[in-house]
């Protein structure tokens, strides 16, 4: 009986979180749960449609652009969100634990006496389509567009843009076939 009710407790602290982040983002709407963050960044820039989702353990940083997020998001565990530029997920995306989606990138110098901080930084932004599954450490790079309903393969590189229905997988990510 007392592990029911820690998990009820829990539940009730993500489903409080979510109502709290509400006064803080740009928008949340509707009803959804938060688990704890590890960090925070920009969350004035984040927009999300109502049933959004997010296990514990998510670090958000929004430094410039802005993150929007459709109805129905669940994502897992871990996530790790780098945004210099604009992400957009689309309605009823599944993102699993431990998943990085960063919009920033650095031109490598041909320099070897440039230090690593005077390199220049590149943003490009990422779309996610509506439907899509995005499996457990996946990574997705500057510049990804990824069509409604694809599936994206666990530890998976993904770069470059991805037709609908595509499934996707590997490092770097290519298409093994498709859904439709």
């Amino acid at each position: 009986m007392s592990k029911l009710l820690e998990k009820i407790d829990a539940r009730l602290a993500w489903c409080v979180r979510h109502f709290f982040y509400k006064m803080l983002a740009g928008r949340l709407a509707g009803i959804g749960y938060l688990g704890r963050p590890s960090f925070v960044k920009g969350i004035g820039r984040f927009y999300s449609g109502s049933g959004l989702g997010i296990f514990p353990g998510w670090r958000i940083e929004i430094l410039n652009g802005r993150v929007d997020v459709g109805r129905n998001v669940r994502i897992g565990n871990n996530l790790v969100l780098n945004c210099g530029s604009e992400v957009k997920i689309g309605d009823d995306v599944t993102i699993s634990a431990n998943v990085f989606i960063g919009t920033t990138d650095v031109q490598i110098s041909s320099n070897l006496h440039q230090s690593f901080s005077d390199w220049p930084v590149i943003e490009k932004p990422i779309h996610i389509g509506k439907g899509c599954f995005i499996g457990f450490g996946a990574v997705l790079l500057p510049g990804v567009i990824l069509g409604d309903g694809c599936v994206v393969g666990a530890n998976s590189v993904v770069r470059g843009e991805f037709s609908p229905g595509s499934i996707i997988a590997g490092s770097r990510a290519e298409v093994l076939r498709f859904r439709i």
